[in-house]
C-alpha cells in the first residue's frame, strides 16, 4: 500500500503542497460520511457503544483537520472529487444494505490506513513538513478504532460460512481500490476537478 506515489512523495517531503491540501479536504468529507455509516450500523447491532466509541474518536479526527489543517493551510470547504463520491456513496450503501459487511469495510478502511501509517512509521525524517500530520495519525486513535472493528468482524467470521467470508475478502479487495483511488485523486487532483455534492 505504501507505495503509491502520494505516500512516498509525503515520507520523502517531496509531495505538492496542493496535493496535500486537497487530499486533507477531501479527506474531511470523506470522514463526515465515515461517522455516518459508523452511526448507521451503530443503530442496528449490540455493539452500539463500541461502535459509537469509534464514532467520537473519528469525529476528534476530523474536528482537528478542520481546525488546524484547514487554518494552517488556508485550506477551504470544497466539494467532493469523483473518488470521494465514489468511495463514501458505496460506504453509505453498504451501511445501509447489509450491517455486518458495512462493518467489514469499515474495518478495511481503519486496517488499510493503520498498515500504511505503520509502514511509514521509521521513514519520515524530523524536518518533514509534513511530520506533524503522520504523528497526529500514528497516535493511538486509528489503533484503537481498527481493534474496535476488528474484534467485531472476527465475531461475525466466526458465525459466516465459506462464502460469507469470501464475501467479506471481496469487500476488503474493493475497499483497497477505493482507498488507492482515493490517494490517485489527490496525487493528480489537478486532473479531477469534477466534483459532486
Amino acid at each position: 500500500m505504501v507505495e503509491h506515489p502520494f505516500n512516498i512523495e509525503l515520507m520523502n517531503n517531496t509531495l505538492n503542497i496542493e496535493s496535500f491540501k486537497f487530499y486533507i479536504q477531501q479527506d474531511t468529507l470523506f470522514l463526515d460520511d465515515y461517522i455516518r455509516a459508523l452511526l448507521i450500523i451503530a443503530s442496528k447491532v449490540e455493539d452500539i457503544v463500541q461502535l459509537v466509541e469509534v464514532a467520537r474518536g473519528t469525529i476528534a479526527i476530523s474536528r482537528v483537520l478542520y481546525e488546524h489543517y484547514f487554518t494552517v493551510y488556508g485550506i477551504r470547504q470544497g466539494e467532493k472529487s469523483l473518488a470521494c463520491f465514489n468511495f463514501t456513496n458505496f460506504l453509505l450503501s453498504t451501511a445501509y444494505n447489509d450491517t455486518y459487511e458495512a462493518i467489514t469495510v469499515l474495518y478495511s478502511c481503519l486496517f488499510i490506513y493503520r498498515t500504511v501509517i505503520l509502514s511509514m512509521k521509521h521513514k519520515f525524517k524530523k524536518n518533514n513538513k509534513y511530520k506533524d500530520w503522520f504523528d497526529f495519525y500514528s497516535g493511538g486513535v486509528v489503533e484503537s478504532g481498527c481493534c474496535v472493528l476488528e474484534s467485531i468482524v472476527d465475531k461475525y467470521c466466526s458465525r459466516v460460512g465459506e462464502s460469507g467470508r469470501r464475501r467479506m475478502l471481496e469487500l476488503f479487495r474493493i475497499t483497497a481500490q477505493f482507498e488507492l483511488d482515493f490517494w490517485s485523486s489527490a496525487y493528480n487532483f489537478q486532473n479531477s476537478t469534477i466534483s459532486y455534492s
